[in-house]
């Protein structure tokens, strides 16, 4: 913005000195230099102003001097609405950039009829001076570089579901009269060999700074921590990508702390390990029947299974699960636990990478429970615990501890209710069609010009919605056994085995008149002559031109072409391979591939790459033995292959 600063005195008068020069000049007669010169004013300004005066115009509400007054565009009212249209846009997660906003000014001030200078009109946004002088007046305004949010995690916080958990919270501690010592919250959080590196001091100017790093790519650690109403905690419970843990591990870490290896070695939390978490939050807990805890956790799949409600039912832990997508609200380690517990391991990581003794080192997962040690003590405080249940109005129960702003994100999905109409952002509608200058009527808000994302409503779906719930009430158990069945019938009926599908072309000639004499005697039946009517695709079949549907290993000779079928999780790719070598016993044989050159649709002309792709194959993944191929006469073309087979022209090559 650029501000201008006088550098002279020159151009300023007051007022009254230029009445009193008028009167002096007109009542007494003076000349007008000698009397300007005398009180400070310009003899040339004090001339207009003396035949003005002459001339019976009253100048006695003249405006003297450079104005101080700068001529506004907007008055105080029409920028406030542009003010409280920024702030609904920002809680509602739709806040606008600076050239949005610049742009909306503009177009408010248009459709308003409000004239604005010419650098605006060919520009149609408002200009950086004025945004500039607006964040000014506006202090509570500023540029911030926003949080990626989901718009699950939007939508599925709102009063209804929040609602629902606090009902269940409620009724649960009426039902077992749960103390606070006894309300308990866990979640996991991960650490990796990469930590986040903390601010450092740096020279000024320099454009990029860098600290020391492991790798690029770190291991990951899953930390299951635990924590109850009272302030206090469990000891850590920690999933390391590994299938058997360390006995210096558990050494190290806090005391009381459990490592668990992971059965893929991946370092996520599964069924069987927060099975395993259980017994070891039911060996510090110590519930009983006449004295229950309740477990406050998330929907995530590991913890909603028939192998943990039942434990948790035998062993006398209630199960409350928040609604999905709510724990960044609803969930004390994460409001107020797990942010410190980063920060201070993020610490310990840079302090253990600047050492000089580990100069060199790269960070494994064997230095991960000596910096959780360090930084769990300093995370899991008493105050830090404590605020956590306060801040999300578990302990004390508190429905209006999360402030009614915080809800205005899921205003996007959100259908008309009337307890929820007071929350969200108003859009008045425009009071008539057409708006011209002469009409006294409303300023038209930015809202009308520019409305709030509104998503329509949700189409009806037969897949019931997930929200709050007691994981430990038996429908919620007979639910998971039903599906937990279905489950098991779908599997079933996927492994049954299927007859592939031919490849050859059919003669559709020969079927018809098979059809026409079957369909003469209808009481014809099939016996074991007739074995050639059966399905070509259950067993090998040879054609004329030499070409094997599903061949087996014994069928494959060295230098054969075959047709290969490769599956992946999304797509089918085919290639055609030129047998190197057949191994029986395995049932696979080696392939050297080819791939198809760039040519005109139609042709298909194969050769092999200047790098060559060779791979063992299952002879499962053999869909057909391939006729021999032809190939040019010429040096030129003595290395690209024809094919003649019918089918070759349906399927997707890679191409050279």
């Amino acid at each position: 913005m650029r501000v201008y600063k006088r550098k002279t005195e020159r151009g300023l008068f007051s007022r009254e000195a230029m009445l009193e020069g008028v009167r002096l000049v007109l009542d007494q007669g003076q000349k007008i230099k000698p009397t300007a010169r005398k009180l400070g004013l310009n003899y040339k300004t004090l001339g207009r102003y003396v035949a003005l005066k002459r001339n019976s115009i009253n100048i006695d509400n003249k405006q003297f001097g450079y104005s101080k007054v700068h001529k506004r565009i907007l008055n105080d009212e029409q920028k406030q609405m542009l003010a409280d249209y920024l702030i609904q846009a920002s809680r509602i997660y739709y806040g606008l950039t600076k050239i949005e906003f610049r742009t909306l000014t503009f177009e408010f001030a248009k459709i308003n009829n409000i004239p604005t200078p010419t650098s605006w009109k060919k520009n149609q946004m408002a200009s950086k001076d004025w945004v500039y002088q607006f964040f000014n007046r506006h202090p509570e305004f500023s540029l911030r570089t926003p949080e990626p949010t989901s718009l699950a995690r939007m939508t599925s916080f709102n009063k209804h579901n929040v609602g629902l958990f606090y009902d269940n919270l409620e009724e649960l501690i009426q039902k077992y009269q749960f103390t606070p010592d006894r309300i308990y919250n866990c979640d996991e959080t991960g650490v990796t060999t990469v930590q986040k590196p903390t601010k450092m001091i740096a020279e000024k100017g320099v454009k990029r700074v860098g600290t020391a790093v492991s790798q690029e790519k770190g291991c990951l650690v899953t930390v299951c921590g635990t924590i109850n109403a009272m302030g206090g905690f469990i000891p850590t419970f920690c999933i390391f990508p590994r299938v058997n843990t360390q006995p210096l591990w558990e050494e190290v870490l806090p005391i009381g702390s459990k490592p668990e290896g992971h059965a893929k070695a991946s370092g996520w939390m599964t069924g069987d390990n927060f099975l395993n978490y259980l017994k070891h939050f039911h060996k510090y807990a110590r519930p009983s029947k006449e004295l229950p805890v309740l477990l406050l956790l998330d929907n995530h799949a590991s913890h909603v299974s028939l192998a943990v409600i039942n434990y948790c039912k035998e062993n006398d832990i209630v199960l409350l699960s928040f609604p999905p997508h709510c724990s960044h609200e609803l969930q004390p380690l994460d409001k107020t636990v797990y942010g410190p517990l980063k920060t201070f391991f993020n610490a310990a990581a840079d302090k253990w990478m600047r050492n000089p003794s580990n100069a060199g080192k790269v960070m494994t997962i064997h230095n991960i429970p000596i910096l959780i040690a360090e930084a769990f003590p300093k995370a899991f405080t008493p105050t830090n615990i404590i605020a956590g249940f306060e801040s999300t109005g578990i302990q004390p129960l508190n429905r209006e501890r999360i402030p009614e702003h915080r809800y205005l994100p899921s205003y996007v999905s959100d259908r008309p209710e009337p307890a929820e109409s007071a929350m969200e952002p108003q859009q008045p509608e425009p009071s008539c069609s057409t708006h011209t200058p002469d009409e006294s009527t409303a300023i038209i808000s930015p809202h009308v010009i520019r409305p709030f994302a509104k998503a329509a409503p949700r189409s009806k779906t037969s897949k019931k919605k997930v929200t709050s719930q007691v994981l430990t009430l038996t429908p919620v158990k007979r639910l998971l056994e039903e599906s937990a069945a279905a489950k098991s019938k779908n599997k079933a009926e996927k492994s049954q085995p299927r007859c592939k599908k031919s490849i050859f072309p059919v003669n559709t000639q020969h079927h018809e008149s098979e059809s026409d004499s079957e369909t003469s005697d209808p009481n014809m039946e099939l016996d074991d002559s007739d074995s050639d009517l059966l399905p070509s695709d259950l067993e090998p079949q040879e054609r004329e031109d030499g070409e094997i549907e599903n061949p087996t290993a014994q069928q494959l000779d060295e230098g054969d072409y075959v047709l290969v079928k490769f599956d992946s999780k999304k797509i089918s790719k085919y290639y055609i391979g030129k047998v190197e070598s057949v191994e029986s016993a395995d049932n696979t044989v080696d392939c050297m591939f080819l791939k198809r050159k760039p040519t005109k649709e139609g042709q298909f002309l194969f050769a092999f790459p200047e790098h060559l792709d060779a791979s063992e194959v299952s002879v499962e993944d053999i869909l057909c033995k391939l006729a021999p191929p032809t190939s040019g006469g010429t040096m030129r073309t003595g290395d690209i292959f024809t094919f003649q087979s019918s089918f070759i022209n349906s399927f997707q090559f890679p191409i050279m």
